[in-house]
């Protein structure tokens, strides 16, 4: 047996996505008015044996591509003001084509007739893992320290944003719809413009205090990024479930069965910010980008097993099994068990375990779909038309 024909999914799961059908409510007017139009128009220049799947994973190589650079240039978070001019237009042109590309992979997937569940998941599935490459790139614009985010701060901005995409197919999961959250385009659109005002005027363009509040620029965006992302989302899609259970629209589950696909984003959110906090050796102060690394793979490998459960119809697992390798060593580490070197070696190491874990789970997956619907996930097929393809509904 192949290394990659592990089998991830179980008959049902594929049953379920043999009857999926895409149920979507998108109400951004920076989507509909201007995104929506841009994309229509960009998605006739691809060529119609451009795989969908493909425009999805090169926007993807776009975002690794930002982190690759970062990570070499400015691994503490504390190099902004001394980095290389062309970096920050770089990091601009792979954030804008990134966001477009993976705008415009729906499209062409209606386009060529290649709708599928492979195509949701996939695209889900790299989002996931996009939501910490995202702002990980972002941290090092503002930097490390005094004018700048505390370790913690960034640990916290990406759970605040790991919450919102987890509440996204949480939602999903109770009501059958996926309402698109209106802060996606807006929030890539300022990362693309926050990447240009770097490179023409250098990060000291938000170093500045904000009259009448007389507090710095960084600081309201501290507190603003998390406050605004949270309460657009999670209040909307708890009244979205009540709904759905009121007019029975949705999967009326029980309450436990409601809430189960949020057991394991709590304990990962709470073992990591113990960690952070009561980490004998600081790792977080002194090891973020490996911190911060090891918790965004972890989420997205525990939101692709989301997105798999609400797109068959499955019940979502209880606990991740990664949790049982991250758990363990974050309260150990808590607790003085190791030395500050083999605290950190610890880190290095799952890091490496879940990188590779997440990277074999995602390939199995999509292989073991691939074989199912008798596709190929980066190359349109003939044979894929005789099989029915996920149904799109996108309600604007």
């Amino acid at each position: 047996m192949s290394l990659f024909d592990y089998k991830y999914l179980n008959q049902t799961h594929l049953k379920g996505l043999n009857e999926y059908k895409y149920n979507a409510v998108d109400t951004s007017p920076v989507s509909i008015y201007v995104m929506q139009p841009f994309w229509n128009w960009c998605v006739e220049f691809f060529p119609r044996w451009f795989a969908p799947n493909l425009m999805t994973f090169l926007g993807f190589l776009l975002l690794v591509v930002n982190f690759v650079l970062f990570t070499y240039y400015d691994f503490h978070f504390t190099e902004a003001l001394v980095l290389p001019q062309w970096i920050w237009l770089v990091a601009a042109l792979c954030q804008f084509w990134s966001h477009q590309l993976d705008g415009m992979d729906g499209k062409q997937a209606r386009r060529t007739k290649t709708s599928s569940a492979l195509g949701e998941l996939f695209d889900h599935g790299v989002d996931s893992w996009a939501s910490f490459l995202f702002p990980i790139c972002i941290f090092s614009v503002i930097g490390k320290g005094e004018d700048g985010f505390s370790p913690m701060s960034m640990h916290l901005l990406l759970l605040s944003i790991y919450l919102t995409f987890i509440d996204s197919h949480w939602e999903k999961y109770n009501t059958k719809v996926l309402f698109l959250p209106w802060s996606y385009d807006i929030s890539m659109l300022i990362m693309t413009v926050t990447y240009l005002l770097a490179y023409f005027f250098t990060p000291n363009a938000f170093r500045f205090t904000v009259p009448i509040l007389n507090v710095s620029f960084i600081r309201v965006v501290e507190y603003a990024w998390p406050i605004c992302g949270v309460l657009s989302s999670i209040p909307i899609s708890i009244a979205h479930i009540f709904e759905s259970y009121r007019t029975r629209k949705g999967y009326n589950r029980t309450f436990f069965e409601a809430i189960r696909p949020l057991i394991s984003p709590a304990i990962l959110f709470v073992s990591s910010t113990w960690w952070g906090l009561a980490s004998p050796h600081m790792i977080l102060q002194k090891q973020p980008r490996l911190f911060m690394a090891a918790v965004g793979t972890t989420f997205s490998n525990i939101a692709c097993r989301l997105v798999i459960a609400q797109m068959s119809s499955t019940r979502s697992e209880g606990i991740n099994i990664l949790l049982c390798f991250y758990v363990p060593i974050q309260v150990m580490s808590v607790y003085g068990l190791f030395a500050e070197r083999t605290e950190m070696i610890l880190l290095i190491f799952y890091n490496t375990f879940v990188t590779l874990a997440h990277i074999h789970y995602g390939c199995c997956v999509v292989r073991q779909i691939c074989n199912h619907l008798k596709i190929h996930a980066f190359k349109i097929n003939v044979g894929a038309k005789n099989l029915p393809p996920a149904q799109a509904h996108i309600k604007h």
